[in-house]
């Protein structure tokens, strides 16, 4: 059987039991050489006492005490004086044997108690200096608390905080309070809606924030006060160099927060939408989103990009240059409205299969959740700029749309299976995300750079978060579901560091499970078709050329076909003229509202006249009447009679253009809602309606008494 190998450290000093050994072997070895040589028996006692004067000399510059000298004085004596004794009668008698093994013993047990003294000494000594130590932190943390708790009850109203532990960042730049709340009910949100009063309160440098979170219990709260901005002042915060394996149930990290810790969330049933102004580091936290995924050995990379498959070039293009080891590590691109879409359903497919494909296996491991492993990948949609999928503008094309839609159906139905996205998009509201869908079911919410009407409509007032939390690119802030939000700066990554994570992680890329490739089909088959230019070795496919479809063309109020009047009297042409006039002018100020944003209220007098500003600018003047040669109806366009029926049951009280928009939202949702100010154009124009108060619409009573 082998034994571990005996390592012996020549190097190192003597203990109680060699140093003995040591030096009675010295001794006999160096009387009986002297002895057999005829050296005089005095010579002995010289060289130890030479040895003595050399010993308490060392001893004295290295700081032995006094213990240690006299024990040093008496070795070099007791061995001088056995050796002056060997020398002149001979070392090999059991007398002078026996005698220079008592003194040896008594060496090794005055070694024992010195080295035992020596450390009850330092001992005592090191627990003097760390109770001053302690004591003069203790003192200027007491000071600090004091100061704080005070702060507290002065801009936080709350008489009887508690300040009850202070604690220095590691890194430096600030430190986290541990408060106590009084009685009465009090939450630490007390405390958060003050943060900023607080930090004004202790005269912060710009840039530097008093973070409250909750504390142990509903009755403490956590103070992160950052004295320096780090972010300002420093270097941005490169992507760590640890690529080693993690798993999708590991929390995936992105950034840190202020106090030096890791910022980041487990993502195992969350998709993600991120929310960025231009150039505050959108793309760079998608890439550093996917190099958290490349460690992952159980979680598969698939990226919709619209602008030519932009966030998934430096990936591919770094594993092709590094000679395609492994796997590559996005498994999917899809940069064409039809790829987008063949992704969509696959996936939805995949997430259809799952669901009762490995009903065994979720039972075997006792969960509701598919178990991931590298065996049965989760799959991860990265979408750089949504509002491509999204906006009111791509849902006019029937492709996008359908894709849009299939990805939402995923978003809600695939949690369990691991199918989830991680989307970024310019703005998380409404004029660009028409689907209030997918942010609503995103269980992580990040905002970068941005204003705070933006921040708040996508974390919650609640949070409080404000543009000053993020002062530079890279920094912004962070929601998990229900969780308060908080401030983080993420890491910078570059194409170098790029190459390095696929070049340390290519080799442990998963592949798709045969049951979820079998779903995905075809067109997973030939995800890599006509992909060269992903990889750098061949041109982008020219876009394909597509027919404009009539049902394409997006629908604006009192639009008509140019075709319409075609075979027309002169007049009815005049008459089809002076719509598209409207409709141009309807256009134009339907694109100023919505810069305004849809959350507004408008006064339909204000647009008429902005209408009016730009019916002149067309050069010609309105009909008086907008009606139809019998005067029944005051406009042509097959929606008016939805919403003059949504008039007639809104009853004498009337109702507002901007309800009646809400109404047709909710019961004809395929059809295009009108402008508020076309709809009071249209009404106004009707005869048979009248303003029972200003900015309502009610049909006017059989006796024409409008005076209600």
């Amino acid at each position: 059987m082998k034994g571990r190998p005996v390592h012996i450290d020549w190097e190192s000093g003597h203990g109680p039991y060699t140093a003995p050994i040591s030096a009675a072997g010295s001794a006999l070895a160096v009387s009986y050489a002297a002895a057999a040589a005829g050296v005089a028996p005095w010579w002995g006692a010289a060289v130890a006492g030479a040895g003595l004067v050399g010993s308490h000399i060392a001893g004295r510059r290295a700081g032995a005490g006094r213990g240690d000298l006299v024990l040093r004085a008496a070795a070099w004596l007791g061995a001088g004086g056995w050796c002056s004794w060997a020398m002149t009668v001979g070392p090999w008698s059991g007398e002078r044997l026996a005698a220079l093994g008592a003194g040896a013993v008594a060496l090794g047990a005055a070694m024992t108690g010195t080295r035992a003294a020596r450390r009850r000494r330092d001992a005592a000594r090191t627990a003097e200096a760390a109770a001053e130590a302690h004591a003069h932190l203790q003192h200027r943390y007491r000071a600090l608390a004091a100061e704080w708790q005070a702060r507290f009850d002065r801009v936080a109203g709350l008489e009887g905080v508690q300040v009850v532990g202070v604690e220095m960042w590691e890194h430096g730049g600030g430190f986290t309070l541990e408060g106590r709340l009084p009685e009465g009910g009090y939450t630490w949100r007390h405390v958060q809606r003050v943060q900023d009063g607080l930090a004004g309160d202790a005269r912060l440098p710009h840039g530097c924030t008093v973070e409250v979170i909750e504390g142990a219990d509903r009755g403490s709260f956590l103070a992160n006060i950052e004295t320096q901005n780090q972010v300002v002042a420093g270097e941005p915060r490169m992507y760590p160099d640890d690529y080693s394996t993690r798993s999708y149930n590991d929390p995936l990290l992105w950034g840190v927060h202020r106090d030096g810790s890791p910022a980041g969330a487990v993502c195992r049933e969350l998709s993600a939408i991120a929310s960025a102004r231009r150039g505050s580091g959108k793309t760079n936290l998608l890439h550093v989103w996917i190099a958290g995924q490349q460690r992952m050995d159980d979680a598969l990379s698939w990226v919709i990009d619209l602008n030519g498959g932009g966030v998934a070039l430096p990936w591919l293009r770094a594993w092709h240059k590094a000679g395609r080891p492994g796997r590559p590590p996005i498994d999917w691109v899809a940069d064409t409205p039809e790829k987008v879409l063949a992704m969509a359903e696959a996936l939805l497919r995949i997430a259809k299969a799952r669901k009762p494909g490995y009903a065994d296996l979720q039972i075997e491991h006792d969960d509701d959740k598919l178990p991931v492993s590298p065996e049965v990948p989760a799959i991860i949609v990265n979408g750089d700029e949504i509002a491509e999928l999204y906006s009111s503008k791509a849902r006019k094309n029937p492709t996008l749309r359908k894709a849009g839609d299939t990805l939402l159906r995923v978003v809600e139905l695939a949690r369990a299976v691991a199918c989830n996205t991680m989307m970024t998009a310019l703005r998380a509201t409404a004029d660009v995300l028409e689907e209030p869908q997918l942010v609503v079911q995103s269980g992580l919410k990040v905002a970068m750079q941005g204003d705070e009407r933006e921040l708040n409509y996508l974390m919650g007032w609640a949070d409080r978060i404000t543009p000053q939390d993020m002062p530079t690119p890279g920094t912004g802030a962070y929601k998990v579901l229900d969780q308060p939000a908080r401030p983080f700066q993420a890491y910078r990554i570059v194409p170098t560091v790029i190459a390095r994570v696929v070049e340390a992680t290519c080799e442990r890329r998963p592949v798709l499970d045969e049951l979820s490739l079998r779903a995905a089909g075809e067109s997973y088959e030939r995800r890599w078709e006509n992909t060269d230019h992903l990889f750098g070795i061949g041109p982008a496919p020219a876009p394909a050329a597509t027919e404009a479809a009539p049902e394409q063309r997006a629908v604006r109020e009192g639009w008509t076909d140019p075709t319409a009047g075609w075979g027309k009297p002169a007049a009815a042409a005049a008459s089809t003229d002076t719509d598209n006039a409207l409709a141009d002018a309807d256009a134009a100020v339907r694109r100023i509202r919505g810069e305004i944003g849809d959350a507004t209220n408008h006064d339909p007098d204000l647009e008429e006249q902005a209408r009016a500003i730009f019916e002149a600018s067309f050069g010609y003047k309105p009909p008086a009447a907008l009606g139809d040669a019998n005067g029944d109806q005051p406009s042509s366009d097959p929606r008016y009679p939805l919403v003059y029926e949504i008039v007639t049951k809104a009853g004498p009280a009337g109702i507002g253009p901007e309800a009646i928009r809400d109404v047709i939202k909710q019961r004809h949702p395929d059809v295009e809602v009108p402008h508020a100010a076309t709809i009071g154009r249209w009404l106004g124009a009707d005869p048979r309606v009248h303003k029972p108060s200003y900015g309502r619409y009610a049909v006017r009573p059989a006796n024409g008494d409008t005076s209600s």
